[in-house]
């Protein structure tokens, strides 16, 4: 009687995502706040917030140029050591988000709470949650803004015109990322109201009103100063030479598989543009909590769990988009943005560091939404899914959890 209550597959999800809290909170307490990407470079920032109480200009130091929302909410918290907080907090709060997104857009509490616990267990939120960074902090803003975008596309009261602004503004005054977000609601609001512009251009004043007065100052700024409102620090080469290795970005960079056939799960992001990103997607590719190794067999293990994940997106992508669903058509836009604006990214920089599931981490909602539609078909088959979760959940624990040995 109680298995026909389908209540062991809810038990078996809740243990996942407390597994995974646990973890969490243990990489957080353990993880050391010099690791990460380029994290004595927010280090700087932070500090230099303390010392001179205003933003930055980019050419004031490596990871000067950033958007300060994050460095300000650090400052305030001062010790370091807390910051770290910032992204479990931060990582609570992406798990409320995708599961009122979820319910509301498949409206089936189980594959809800599958897709929280997909979301809670990507290997590129667990090991940057931890970091002492914006880049988790900005996504995680960026999917707010997107879920509630989602949620509310006809803009029909100025109260969700204005909201949609404020979140809007607050991404963007977390990273520059969020401007693929807008973007893409751009694109999503001519084609759906390609009939109605004037009615458009009415929709949208609230909203350009409130995100430019959150970040347009930022951007203006930089705009007045340097010419480009997204400079950087490679933007000043002689001041800031990056002395990493160029690597061709030619056709075999961008299509070789010679990354997976090798298992490199390390060292592909210097050669391998799918590879790179799929073990920095599905693993720790950048080695900022999982220690280098030559090979992992625990690490094989769990990218060869992450097959059946990447194949329900590609399953729930080409379904879902093939009935013209709306909401489909939105999040596949924007991850379609976002991927080009990697590629590009690459193709400014090319050196292996830029080869990083973390630039696509903000999709994390949209990516697993298209899992979830290709786990549809099958949710009869609820305890098999939340068998395979459990499963993942504990492979992960096994991987990801910090020894204190791993950074002597």
């Amino acid at each position: 009687m109680f298995l026909k209550t389908n209540k062991i597959p809810f038990l078996i999800l809740a243990i996942s995502i407390v597994i995974i809290a646990l973890l969490q909170l243990h990489n957080g307490a353990y993880h050391p706040i010099t690791r990460g990407f380029d994290a004595t470079g927010h280090i700087d920032y932070i500090h230099y917030l303390q010392d001179y109480m205003r933003v930055p200009l980019p050419n004031e130091g490596w990871e000067l140029y950033q958007p300060p929302l994050y460095y300000v909410v650090a400052t305030i918290i001062g010790n370091l050591r807390l910051v770290k907080i910032v992204g479990v907090f931060a990582w609570t709060v992406l798990l409320l988000t995708s599961y009122t997104f979820f319910k509301k857009v498949i409206r089936d509490t189980f594959i809800a709470v599958a897709g929280v616990c997909i979301v809670s267990f990507l290997p590129v939120v667990l090991y940057l949650t931890p970091s002492i960074s914006n880049e988790f902090f900005s996504a995680v803003f960026i999917s707010i803004a997107m879920a509630y975008y989602v949620l509310h596309r006809k803009l029909s009261s100025l109260k969700e015109q204005s909201l949609l602004g404020i979140l809007l503004g607050l991404s963007l005054l977390a990273k520059s990322t969020a401007i693929i977000l807008v973007v893409a609601i751009i694109v999503d609001q001519l084609i759906t109201n390609r009939k109605e512009i004037t009615s458009l251009l009415k929709k949208s004043i609230p909203v350009v009103i409130f995100f430019l007065l959150i970040s347009g100052w930022f951007y203006g700024r930089n705009f007045y100063l340097f010419h480009n409102p997204i400079v950087a620090s490679f933007n000043f080469p002689d001041k800031y030479p990056l002395h990493q290795t160029v690597i061709a970005r030619d056709l075999n960079f961008f299509f070789g598989l010679v990354g997976f056939i090798n298992v490199d799960m390390f060292q592909a992001q210097h050669y391998s543009f799918l590879a790179g990103t799929y073990f920095s997607w599905f693993y720790d590719g950048h080695n900022i909590i999982v220690p280098v190794q030559e090979f992992s067999k625990i690490g094989m293990m769990l990218v060869f769990l992450s097959l059946p994940i990447f194949f329900l997106f590609v399953y729930g992508s080409i379904k879902s988009l093939y009935r013209h669903n709306e909401i489909s058509r939105f999040l596949g836009l924007y991850m379609v943005i976002l991927f080009v604006g990697y590629i590009l990214y690459n193709l400014r920089l090319p050196y292996y560091s830029t080869v990083k599931g973390s630039f696509l981490v903000s999709a994390v909602i949209p990516f697993c939404y298209f899992v979830l539609q290709g786990i549809l078909p099958y949710r009869k088959h609820r305890f098999i899914i939340s068998l395979y979760i459990l499963l993942y959940c504990l492979v992960i624990m096994k991987t990801f959890w910090i020894l204190p040995n791993w950074y002597q």
